[in-house]
């Protein structure tokens, strides 16, 4: 049987890093916001069984509740998904410099060279419709049918330019529940397959369908 004490202590574990991660009562925030509604659920169903273990009066010697080995396994593989997630490491979306298909090509442009963005994700709402980047514009200076001074161009009319998503692109996208192992291997593997992969970014459904989360680049992975 998995012990009382035990479940209390790796609870406590994960109720520190829910506050690191989302401030004050991070848990109850998880359980209210998360994107993964199963999630959700074994957040609120675990922070039930913890508030009746700890407010049983006959304490550790005669628990209300006997967890078994199926629990501790269920328990331990949540917090393993919450606290080895991407999410520890990710730029979040309101860190993101983003532009709107509807902005201009110039403005877009000096704010890359005066901050040194290598990669802006273009957006259709909250969604990435495509990715302004340096490789764009060297294309673009190569086409004589565009204007690089024109300040009135706008992303979406050089759709062709802007990095679609696609398996040999630059970019890729996972969902949240990503760990931070997948992500290394994600780059290890592109790199064995001779692919440029420089950004990866964190949406609902793990592919250009879903809400943007945030992002990850290859250097958040050296640095650790």
């Amino acid at each position: 049987m998995y012990s009382t004490t035990d479940f209390l202590e790796l609870y406590k574990t994960l109720e520190r890093w829910a506050e690191t991660q989302y401030g004050e009562d991070g848990i109850i925030f998880i359980e209210n916001n998360h994107h993964d509604r199963n999630v959700r659920q074994e957040v609120r169903y675990f922070r039930n069984v913890r508030n009746v273990l700890s407010h049983n009066p006959n304490g550790l010697t005669n628990p209300l509740l006997v967890l078994t080995e199926e629990f501790a396994e269920r328990f331990k593989s949540l917090c393993a998904k919450l606290m080895t997630n991407i999410s520890q490491i990710a730029v979040p979306y309101n860190n993101i410099y983003k532009r709107e298909m509807s902005d201009k090509v110039a403005a877009t442009i000096a704010i890359m060279k005066e901050r040194a963005f290598s990669y802006v994700p273009v957006m259709n709402g909250k969604k990435v419709w495509g990715v302004f980047s340096e490789s764009v514009v060297f294309s673009m200076i190569g086409d004589d049918n565009i204007e690089l001074t024109d300040n009135e161009l706008k992303l979406f009319q050089i759709g062709k330019y802007i990095s679609q998503y696609n398996e040999n692109g630059l970019y890729d996208f996972v969902d949240n529940n990503a760990s931070i192992d997948d992500i290394r291997q994600m780059f290890i593997e592109s790199i064995n397959n001779g692919r440029r992969l420089d950004v990866i970014y964190i949406t609902t459904t793990g592919d250009n369908k879903g809400d943007l989360i945030g992002m990850i680049t290859v250097w958040d992975i050296t640095n650790l």
